[in-house]
């Protein structure tokens, strides 16, 4: 028998059922082990039958293996191995970007089963019944994971679409944001637990999700690599070790928080079906870990790396199997009784009738906006240290006004206001002008943009670095459309009318994910609006302050003539949720509403009003600094716009003279 080469695609083949094998087994232990599968419900339960409950396991098995592995392919053509030029993928990247074609349209093709299995387990009915379409239209989409599904469904066929024809880093950058969409929509919409916890055990399914999504997937594509011998593969592994390494930082960190949230107490590790889960999960990752270090050295010491990749896959097999299984086992961790049907719709009791101390001083956490705070203070503080350590003087009052902005961001989505805002419109329109109004200002005079090119250093070799990964977000086709003055002044305003004058508003209450989403709506439009209307930071294009003020004065008055229109209407703002959550100090609804409006109206209008002194400054001093640039021009060369006035004049006055003497 003769040895296979390397770069022969039997490798590849075996490989990749040997790793379809060893998830499905791992996936059937953890079924075992955790007492979940298909069991006929008793107690006159609706039943959906065998069918859908072994399918629906095997359905989001499928589903992740296929996001896992178009994550893997996208982010490595874009990032891991070196590309042709700084804008064009090598061959072996487009060789990846193929296989995502491939992979991403199994993606859909699963998101769009484990949707039908879902629905009919949700239903109580064998699939045949449950996929009947005066059944399935009807409730279907009323199921928040079915609507995950499909929108991961469409997004998977969008980068199927782009995949097939792209050649460009660029585009596989941004199907790299998209894949990573699509990984976390289910895991946002699954079922959280336990009062205070429902937003922790979102975020860190997502974040746990999506580290784990892009730690297997790349390493599949560059395993495949090393057994292609692909040329740059050297380099695709290096850089791959510092993906790990973030990977198994935010796994291992979404790992406790998950358990966490699931679990009543510690004990319940070694008492429960889903405490044995976690620790056999544990177990497979420091086995993974170990395997990964003695791969990592390899790759320090120029020794075989492939036999410990293939190790690391063949571990990450069983444990995605193993993940997949927890996704179906019961939860020892239940959520406790309230007081009212209207705080178990709320998730937490109804605060007091609100003071200057529970407003400011209350502690309401979500998780998303933790985090994002935390990246971005932590970000900023490493550019500064960047700056400072290479000798590069950076304003001292740009930081303030960066941490100034995240610490109202932690204030307006994690303390008192932040539980107020979900009963009350009045304190929802006062985080909504904190979210997208002030928070905004303060960030953008930190100006991340700039610090960010101060402190990166330039690529050296032919692949962009970090530095040109930005310089090619600021001014990125897209970047062009989304801080053009008209894009930025619509979202601002006239999509305030569509969210809040139509049931999308009720909608986004009603769903924490819809509530996180509206949040980050609120804090991005504003950073887009202020971005542009006051100009600190390079983009794609030069607003002069005249437009800008003008800008800034239009954006006022659709404003104020939003809040008016809440103000004089005769029924509450998102009805169909404040009416549900009512708490007892709250005793008009309508008043609510126009207290709501006037909040809108008095206290949004005060950051546009610093803007405008801001932008008024930054006219006086573009004028100013123009006319010191035309001084010293005069005093260099002379005043020659005004030598050439005065000699068109003598021109004029003696032709004049010429004509009066003829």
């Amino acid at each position: 028998m003769t040895a296979t080469r390397v770069g022969s695609p039997i490798p590849l083949f075996w490989l990749a059922a040997a790793g379809a094998v060893l998830a499905v087994a791992g996936l059937l232990v953890g079924l075992w082990l955790g007492g979940s599968g298909y069991a006929p419900s008793g107690e006159g339960l609706p039943d959906a039958g065998p069918v859908v409950g072994w399918g629906l396991p095997l359905a989001r098995l499928v589903t992740t293996v296929a996001g896992t592995v178009t994550l893997g392919m996208v982010v490595t053509a874009a990032f891991l191995m070196p590309g042709a030029d700084r804008a064009v993928v090598s061959r072996p990247g487009r060789r990846d970007l193929v296989l995502a074609t491939g992979w991403s349209l199994a993606w859909a093709l699963a998101a769009l089963t484990a949707l039908a299995f879902t629905h009919a387990t949700v239903v109580g009915q064998p699939l045949g019944e449950a996929m009947r379409p005066q059944v399935f239209f009807t409730y279907a989409l009323e199921i928040p994971q079915n609507v995950a599904y499909l929108v991961a469904a469409i997004l998977a066929l969008v980068i199927s679409m782009v995949a097939a024809v792209s050649v460009r880093t660029s585009s596989a950058a941004v199907l790299t944001g998209i894949a990573s969409i699509a990984v976390v929509a289910v895991p946002l919409t699954a079922h959280g637990t336990s009062l205070g916890d429902h937003s922790l055990a979102l975020a860190a399914g997502a974040l746990h999700a999506w580290a784990a999504a892009l730690w297997i997937g790349a390493l599949i594509a560059v395993t495949r690599h090393g057994l292609r011998a692909d040329p740059g593969f050297r380099t695709a592994i290096a850089r791959f070790s510092v993906l790990a390494t973030g990977a198994v930082i935010v796994l291992a960190a979404s790992g406790v928080a998950n358990a966490y949230t699931r679990l009543e107490q510690p004990s319940e590790l070694f008492t429960t079906a889903y405490g044995l889960l976690v620790l056999v999960k544990v177990a497979l990752l420091v086995a993974l870990l170990l395997v990964a270090r003695n791969a990592r050295r390899r790759v320090a010491t120029g020794g075989p790396i492939l036999p410990w990749l293939i190790a690391e896959l063949v571990l990450l097999a069983v444990t995605l199997g193993v993940a997949i299984s927890m996704t179906v086992t019961a939860y020892p961790r239940v959520a406790l009784p309230l007081g009212s049907p209207a705080e178990e719709l709320l998730g937490f009791p109804f605060p007091p009738p609100p003071t200057a101390a529970t407003v400011v001083l209350g502690w309401y956490p979500d998780a998303v906006f933790l985090i994002l705070a935390a990246v971005l203070a932590g970000a900023y503080a490493w550019a500064v240290w960047r700056c400072r350590s290479r000798g590069i003087v950076w304003p001292w009052g740009r930081t303030v006004a960066w941490c100034a902005g995240v610490l109202v961001l932690v204030w307006a989505t994690s303390f008192g206001i932040a539980g107020y805002a979900q009963v009350s419109v009045e304190w929802h329109m006062l985080q909504h002008m904190t979210l997208s109004m002030l928070v905004p200002i303060l960030l953008v005079l930190g100006m991340p943009a700039t610090l960010a090119l101060r402190a990166l250093r330039p690529a050296t070799g032919p692949d962009r670095g970090p530095r040109e990964w930005v310089t090619w977000g600021m001014h990125s086709p897209v970047s062009a459309v989304i801080t053009h003055p008209l894009y930025v002044l619509a979202i601002g305003t006239v999509g305030l009318f569509g969210l809040y004058f139509t049931p999308l508003f009720g909608w986004a209450m009603g769903s924490h994910l819809g509530h996180v989403l509206m949040g980050f709506h609120f804090l991005l439009a504003g950073f887009l609006f202020f971005w542009v209307v006051l100009g600190l930071d390079p983009g794609p294009r030069t607003v002069p302050p005249w437009a800008r003020l003008l800008l800034l004065l239009v954006f006022m008055s659709l404003h104020a003539f939003f809040a008016v229109a809440i103000m004089m209407s005769a029924q509450p703002l998102g009805g169909e949720w404040f009416s549900l959550v009512q708490p007892p100090w709250v005793t008009d609804a309508v008043r609510d509403s126009v207290d709501g409006g006037g909040v809108a109206w008095g206290i949004g209008e005060l950051p546009a009003l610093i803007a405008m002194i801001v932008v008024a400054v930054q006219w006086a001093r573009s004028d100013d600094r123009a006319a010191r640039r035309r001084d010293r021009q005069v005093d260099r060369s002379g005043d020659d716009e005004l030598t050439a006035y005065n000699a068109r004049l003598a021109a004029l006055a003696e032709r004049d003279g010429q004509d009066s003497r003829t």
